[in-house]
């Protein structure tokens, strides 16, 4: 049976060599989340909101496809 070749592992050549403590995001924020809140309003019927996706209808934003 033919032996299956092993994938060889070749440093990265943009990175300096003492790589193992680096890290890109050390100190920088990665995201930041804003959630207004939502007042609890008009629904759509259930029927409608499974076509739709939600039962509120400032969430509902159709896309075309």
């Amino acid at each position: 049976m033919p032996q299956t070749p092993q994938p060889v592992e070749e440093p990265a050549a943009s990175l300096p060599e003492n790589t193992q403590d680096y890290n890109p995001v050390y100190g920088r924020e990665l995201a930041k989340a804003y959630v207004p809140w939502q007042v609890y309003g008009v629904t759509y019927p259930p029927a409608e909101a499974l076509e739709k996706g939600t039962i509120f209808p400032e969430l509902y934003r159709p896309y075309p496809y």
